[in-house]
C-alpha cells in the first residue's frame, strides 16, 4: 500500500499540469446516439478489480509498466501493445458505475498519466498495421471513453496518432480503417467523415470475387488466400460489433447487408470447428498456443452477439456451434470438409487459383506445405491441439514430399500456387470426393480423397520426381495417445514407443482412429517423446525446450520415385474387432494417373476422378466415359440415383458423360439415349464466374 500510495503522489506531481479537461465539443444529435452505442459497447468487457490492482502494482511514476520493453519493435505479437491493452482496461474500469472501488482519484490520477506517457512518446511498429490499425484502434476506444475529460493537449496528440488511419486497402484491413476513422469523428462530431466511413464499411459487405467474403461462403485476404480464422474471424467479429452499434443509427446495416453476413457466418464459418476447436486449416498463419480453442471461443462470442442484430435467425446461430453432418467442398478457396456429429476431417490444397499458406511478421515460418493437401482428422478436438513446436513439418499430415535436410524457405504474405489447374472436389451435401494434380518442386503426382460416410479413401498415383531425394507421403502425425496396434500379415502386436520400418501392414490402429492398407503396405512409424519450441514455429516466441509424445506414420517411396502410389483408407471409430469387415466393404476400381476410383460394395457410392478424358468400368454392366477431365459421384441411396459432377480446372463450360444402358436420369442436364448403341449421354452445362467448380447434379 505505501508503495502504491507513493506511485500515486508521483503521479499527481507530474502530471498535475495536465488534468483540466479541454472545454468539451458541442453535440452533434445525428451521432450522439452512435457515440453512445460505441460507449456501451465498449463498457461490456468489464476488468474484474483484480485484474485493476494487478495493472497499478506495475504502474512506474513516469506513467510506463515495469514489465513491458519500450524498446520493442517486434513486428508480430508486438509486446507493447499490451501498454494501450491495459489503459484501455484502466478508462473502462474509470467510467464504469458497477464498483465505487473504481470511482476515485486511485484510478483517475494514474489512468491520464499512463496516456500521457503514450502520447508523449508516441510508439512506432516498423510493421504498418500497428501504427496505421492497431494503436489507432485500441486509442480510439480510450479517446472516446475519456473524450469529455482529456486537456486540450490530450485531444490533440491524441487526434494526430489517429490521423494515420485513412480509409483505403481492402477487406477486413479495410473495414479496420473505416473504424478508426468513425472513433476519430466520434472525438471531433464529424458527421461527414462517419458517412464515408460507414459507407467503406459496408461497401465491404457484399459477395465478391476479389479480397473479401466469397461466393461460397469462404473469405480471401491477401490475394485468393483462405483467412477463415485470421482475417476472416476478425470480420466476422468487427461486422458483429458494428452491427449491434449501428443499430437504432441512421448507419444501421440494411436486411440485405445482414443477409451476407448471416450467411458468411451460417454457411462458411460454422463449417470450420468441431467440438469447440478450429480447424488447423482454417487457422492461417496464426498457429499460436491455444489459437484452436481461442479462435472457436472468439466465434462462439460472434455467434451469440450476432443473434443480437439479427434476432430472426437466433435459434440457428445459438446452435451453430453444435456438431452436424454434412460435406461440403469450398470451390473458391480448394477446401473440403467431410463431418458427422463424432468425427470431422478436412483437405486443404492450393492450385493456380487459390495460394496454399502465408507467412507474415515472423509466423507460421515453417507452413511450407500447409497447401499441398494437409489431411487432418478429428474425434476428440484434441488430436493436434498445440502440436506445432513438434511436428515434422515436411511430413504434415496429407502432403507428398521430400524428406532432406534443407531448411524449410519462409513464405511471403502473398503465400504460394501450385502449377496447376485440377484441383477440386465434388459433394452432395453429405458425401463428396476431393482431388489434385500435383506439382511442386519437381514432385508431381495424382492425390484424391473420396469421402464415403465413415470411411475416408485416400489415394495416391504418377508419384515423380527426376530429383534424387527420398519422397514420403505422410498419413498422420498427431499428439500420441495410448497404445498402437498393428497387424502385419495377420498378426496382431500392440507396439513399445519407439521409431521402426514395418512390412506386410494391414492396418495399424491409435487414438480411436483405424489405417487401413487394401493388400498391405510397408510404412514407417514413431511412437515416441520429441522436443520443441514454439520459436519455431513463431520466431518471437519462446524458445524454451518443450517435451510431449507423438504418434507419426508415413509411405516412404524411396529415392528418386518413378509412378509410385499410395492407397489407405481411414476410419473414425475403429477397433481391433471392425476395422477389417469396414475395409471390405469398400472396392478401390482404379489407381492410375489417369483415373481414381472407389466405390462401396453395397454399390451405393462410387466415386471416380478423370484427369483427362476417358472411361472407367464402375462394374460388369455399367461403363462411364467422361470427355474431359471432371470429378463424378453416383450416390443410390433410398434407391434414388444421384450423379453429381464438377469441374476441378474451373476452365470448361461444359461435360459430356456417357453411360452404359439405359439410365432414369431425367433432370440436370440433356440426356438422351441411343437405343442402337445402348448409351446414355448427358450433357452437363457448367457454372462459371464464382461458381466455377461448383457441383453440379442430375438426377
Amino acid at each position: 500500500m505505501k508503495k502504491q500510495l507513493t506511485i500515486i503522489i508521483l503521479f499527481i506531481l507530474v502530471n498535475f499540469a495536465n488534468l483540466g479537461a479541454s472545454p468539451p465539443l458541442q453535440p452533434d444529435s445525428g451521432i450522439e446516439q452512435l457515440r453512445n452505442n460505441f460507449k456501451s459497447n465498449i463498457l461490456k468487457n468489464q476488468p474484474t478489480e483484480e485484474q485493476i490492482s494487478k495493472i497499478l502494482s506495475l504502474l512506474k511514476p513516469d506513467g510506463s509498466f515495469s514489465d513491458l520493453d519500450y524498446s520493442d519493435r517486434t513486428r508480430g505479437g508486438w509486446k507493447l501493445s499490451e501498454h494501450l491493452s491495459r489503459l484501455l482496461s484502466m478508462s473502462i474500469a474509470w467510467k464504469s458505475k458497477q464498483n465505487i472501488y473504481f470511482q476515485s482519484p486511485k484510478l483517475k490520477i494514474p489512468l491520464f498519466g499512463v496516456l500521457d506517457y503514450w502520447l508523449k512518446n508516441d510508439f512506432i511498429n516498423p510493421n504498418w498495421w500497428y501504427p496505421e490499425i492497431g494503436v489507432p484502434k485500441m486509442l480510439g476506444q480510450i479517446l472516446v471513453l475519456l473524450r469529455d475529460e482529456l486537456s486540450v493537449k490530450e485531444m490533440a496528440d491524441g487526434l494526430k496518432i489517429m490521423e494515420r488511419s485513412k480509409i483505403s486497402r481492402t477487406g477486413q484491413n479495410k473495414v479496420w480503417l473505416a473504424e478508426n476513422v468513425i472513433y476519430r469523428s466520434l472525438l471531433t462530431n464529424d458527421s461527414k467523415q462517419i458517412e464515408l466511413a460507414v459507407q467503406a464499411i459496408t461497401e465491404e459487405i457484399v459477395v465478391t470475387t476479389n479480397e473479401g467474403i466469397q461466393p461460397d461462403f469462404s473469405f480471401h485476404q491477401h490475394g485468393p488466400q483462405q483467412q477463415f480464422g485470421n482475417y476472416g474471424l476478425a470480420y466476422a467479429g468487427d461486422m458483429t460489433e458494428l452491427a449491434i452499434v449501428f443499430g437504432g443509427t441512421p448507419y444501421a446495416f440494411s436486411p440485405e447487408k445482414l443477409a451476407i453476413l448471416r450467411n458468411y457466418l451460417l454457411e462458411g464459418l460454422k463449417w470450420v470447428t468441431y467440438k469447440n476447436k478450429f480447424d488447423i486449416s482454417a487457422c492461417g498463419r496464426q498457429l499460436f498456443p491455444n489459437a484452436q480453442i481461442g479462435k472457436a471461443g472468439s466465434l462462439s462470442t460472434i455467434y451469440q452477439t450476432f443473434a443480437l442484430a439479427d434476432p430472426g435467425f437466433k435459434a440457428q446461430y445459438w446452435s451453430a456451434m453444435d456438431d452436424f453432418e454434412g460435406n461440403i467442398h469450398f470451390n473458391r478457396s480448394d477446401m473440403t470438409i467431410h463431418r458427422r456429429k463424432d468425427f470431422y476431417t478436412s483437405v486443404k490444397m492450393a492450385s493456380n487459383r487459390v495460394a496454399g499458406a502465408e507467412s507474415c511478421n515472423s509466423e507460421n515460418i515453417q507452413g511450407y506445405y500447409m497447401g499441398d493437401g494437409a489431411t487432418f482428422f478429428y474425434q476428440s478436438g484434441d488430436e493436434y491441439l498445440d502440436i506445432f513446436p513438434f511436428w515434422d513439418w515436411k511430413k504434415i499430415p496429407g502432403i507428398t514430399t521430400y524428406q532432406d535436410e534443407r531448411v524449410l524457405p519462409v513464405l511471403t504474405a502473398a503465400g504460394y500456387r501450385i502449377k496447376t489447374d485440377f484441383v477440386g472436389g465434388v459433394s452432395n451435401g453429405r458425401n463428396g470426393l476431393a482431388a489434385m494434380q500435383y506439382a511442386r518442386e519437381g514432385i508431381t503426382a495424382f492425390k484424391s480423397w473420396f469421402y464415403f460416410d465413415d470411411a475416408i479413401v485416400c489415394l495416391g498415383s504418377g508419384i515423380n520426381t527426376d530429383q534424387d531425394k527420398v519422397v514420403t507421403t505422410s498419413i498422420n502425425q498427431s499428439l500420441l495417445k495410448g497404445d498402437v496396434t498393428v497387424s502385419q500379415n495377420g498378426k496382431k502386436t500392440v507396439l513399445q514407443n519407439g521409431n521402426r520400418n514395418l512390412e506386410k501392414v494391414d492396418w495399424v490402429i491409435h487414438d480411436n482412429w483405424g489405417y487401413y492398407f487394401p493388400g498391405s503396405a510397408n510404412l514407417n512409424l514413431e511412437n515416441c517423446e520429441r522436443t520443441g519450441a514454439w520459436n519455431r514455429v513463431v520466431e518471437p516466441m519462446s524458445d524454451k525446450v518443450l517435451t510431449t509424445n507423438i504418434f507419426q506414420l508415413w509411405t516412404d517411396h524411396g529415392s528418386k520415385p518413378k509412378d509410385a502410389t499410395y492407397a489407405y483408407v481411414v476410419f473414425p471409430k475403429a477397433s481391433v474387432g471392425n476395422i477389417e469387415k469396414r475395409g471390405s466393404q469398400l472396392q478401390i476400381i482404379e489407381n492410375t494417373e489417369n483415373v481414381q476410383a472407389v466405390k462401396s460394395k453395397d454399390k451405393n457410392l462410387t466415386g471416380i476422378v478423370f484427369y483427362k478424358s476417358g472411361s472407367c468400368q464402375i462394374s460388369p454392366i455399367c461403363t462411364i466415359t467422361a470427355d474431359k477431365p471432371c470429378i463424378v459421384l453416383l450416390d443410390s441411396h433410398s434407391g434414388k440415383e444421384t450423379l453429381c459432377i464438377s469441374d476441378p480446372t474451373q476452365l470448361q463450360s461444359e461435360i459430356k458423360l456417357t453411360l452404359t444402358g439405359k439410365t432414369t436420369f431425367k433432370t440436370g442436364g440433356e440426356i438422351s439415349f441411343d437405343p442402337a448403341e445402348k448409351l446414355t449421354s448427358i450433357l452437363i452445362r457448367l457454372p462459371k464466374g464464382g461458381a466455377a467448380g461448383k457441383t453440379v447434379s442430375v438426377k
